[in-house]
């Protein structure tokens, strides 16, 4: 099977941050996302959009997980 294939078979989970500014919204997500932490992040307006393919071994899934950050609200 291609990996577009396997791709469009994917379970989809959306999960959607919103809250102020400045209360490490984004700083959960990249340490979820890229294993990476910084405590000098400026602050940003607008909204990012992160996404991660996760794989479980044991039983050969894999679904995607699309994280939406909403910024001042």
């Amino acid at each position: 099977m291609s990996e577009k294939a396997e791709d469009e078979n994917l379970q989809s989970f959306k999960v959607v941050l919103m809250g102020d500014s400045g209360v490490g919204k984004t700083s959960i997500v990249n340490r979820y996302i890229k294993d990476t932490f910084s405590d000098n992040i400026v602050s940003t307006t607008g909204v990012s959009f992160f996404s991660k393919i996760l794989e479980y071994p044991e039983t050969k899934q894999r679904c995607k997980l699309d994280v939406i950050i909403i910024y001042n609200l």
